[in-house]
């Protein structure tokens, strides 16, 4: 198997395994049991040493505590849940102020402790650590904690997708470490996952005429909208509604990046978002935009295998206290594309659901350049 064939199968394992950790995470009765099974499997997958947990909070005078909680460690490896100097630890005070501005800011520490600012680097050290990981948890908008992977055998990054995967797992541990502190926007966002992990069920067991590396690229797009999304809702918007054009500002990259795993030449080829300012649920935000994702990554397959790719428009207007979406594709010449069916059996018992939990009626156009259209009650 070549080396790129690997890191697909890597993937597709860590991608597994975090799907089955949300499921058993959200049934079981059992917290501490049940999070160090998923942290064993989901290591194992992810080819790391360790993995665990710290739990924050901020004191009185606004200083930032970190103390761990968890924690799985591969044979051989020396764990450090006993280990004195992992309770309590006020992280700015300790070197680790990049961290906490990290984590406030929605996003991830990784990389090779070599390439770390030394005053982080002794603690790292004594610990074994060569490469590691850390995400952030955030549970009703707030900074929860953290996780960590560790690789203490060698030097590695991990790439967007894994980020992706393993930010899932993040959200799903806040949906069950601190069930009391969660929002819409988390249950919103833990209900996608369920969602993709059920659809996946649904076409691995069932005569599907998608391809199975299709079926796990789709997934992998899903789970992303869902991580995606959660990151601008717990920067963005309140309890329960969300500004339509900051979330699909914030995501832009995430529906550019369906495209440029296809092509490299992606820069040539746009994706332009159009959406008015509207206050949508944030339920009914996460399922539009996992729409949109749904249609962008059939899209996207076709487009491969006819090595041709059409710049698209997404628009969301309101109209009639209705809100109407529209995907639009044009060529390099700005030809509208034919009218087309751009979904298969896969991704329309997909969007069916999202549909049903939009209360949405999709409109099928014979026009000329329209993709995808439909309409939802505001």
């Amino acid at each position: 198997m070549s080396s790129q064939g690997r890191r697909y199968a890597g993937l597709d394992n860590v991608m597994n395994e975090v799907l089955q950790a949300h499921r058993s995470l959200l049934s079981s009765s059992d917290l501490t049991t049940a999070v160090n099974s998923a942290f064993g499997k989901v290591g194992t997958a992810a080819e790391v040493d360790r993995v665990y947990v710290f739990e924050t909070h901020v004191d009185d005078s606004g200083v930032t505590w970190a103390s761990q909680r968890f924690e799985w460690v591969v044979a051989g490896v020396e764990p450090q849940i006993d280990n004195p100097e992992l309770q309590n630890i006020a992280l700015r005070e300790a070197g680790y102020s990049r961290w906490l501005d990290c984590f406030l800011a929605f996003r991830p520490v990784y990389g090779s402790i070599e390439q770390f600012p030394e005053a982080e680097q002794p603690r790292l050290r004594q610990q074994g650590i060569r490469s590691l990981l850390i995400l952030p948890v955030f549970v009703g908008g707030a900074l929860w904690g953290f996780v960590g992977f560790d690789d203490c055998k060698r030097e590695r990054n991990w790439c967007d997708a894994e980020l992706d995967l393993l930010f899932a797992l993040t959200i799903t541990l806040g949906q069950v470490l601190a069930p009391g502190g969660r929002s819409d926007a988390d249950a919103a966002a833990t209900a996608a996952i369920s969602l993709v992990s059920s659809m996946l069920t649904v076409h691995s067991t069932t005569l599907s005429e998608t391809p199975m590396q299709a079926l796990v690229e789709r997934t992998r797009a899903r789970l992303g909208a869902a991580v995606h999304a959660h990151r601008v809702f717990a920067e963005k918007c309140s309890s329960t509604r969300v500004n339509a054009q900051e979330l699909f500002g914030g995501l832009q990259h995430h529906f550019s990046e369906i495209r440029t795993c296809i092509f490299e030449d992606d820069a040539q080829r746009s994706i332009n978002i159009d959406v008015a300012p509207i206050e949508i649920g944030v339920e009914a935000a996460l399922s539009v935009v996992m729409i949109i994702t749904e249609v962008l990554t059939v899209l996207a397959e076709r487009c491969e295998q006819a090595l041709e790719a059409p710049d698209l428009t997404v628009t969301l207007r309101p109209h009639e206290q209705r809100g109407e979406l529209t995907i639009t594709a044009r060529d390099s010449a700005g030809v509208p594309y034919p009218a087309q069916e751009p979904l298969d059996g896969m991704a329309h018992l997909m969007i069916r659901h999202l549909l049903n939990k939009l209360n949405a009626t999709q409109s099928r156009s014979r026009i000329d350049g329209i993709l995808f259209r439909l309409s939802f009650p505001l």
